[in-house]
């Protein structure tokens, strides 16, 4: 898992799922990556957990600041999760 920005170490009990149990699709700008597009997972009132798959299929999440996250929407993104819909 990486991490961006500073980091000082989570409490628990501040992270949270998103609303309804949902995954949200989003977009972000990472130093080492650039724009990316993945999924928020959890959060916490600064930063979000996001998470998805590389170009060589390589699933991966990070803890990313908030400020660097915009939501969009499944049809905006150049990823979809392959198990959307599934369960």
């Amino acid at each position: 898992m990486r991490r961006y920005g500073e980091h000082p170490p989570l409490d628990p009990r501040e992270v949270r799922a998103l609303p309804n149990g949902g995954i949200q699709y989003a977009r972000g700008e990472l130093p080492d990556l650039g724009t990316v597009d993945a999924k928020a997972q959890r959060y916490t009132r600064t930063r979000v957990l996001i998470g998805g798959e590389n170009a060589e299929h390589w699933r991966e999440s990070a803890w990313v600041p908030a400020g660097w996250i915009q939501r969009i929407t499944c049809e905006e993104s150049s990823w979809q999760d392959p198990y959307d819909g599934v369960f």
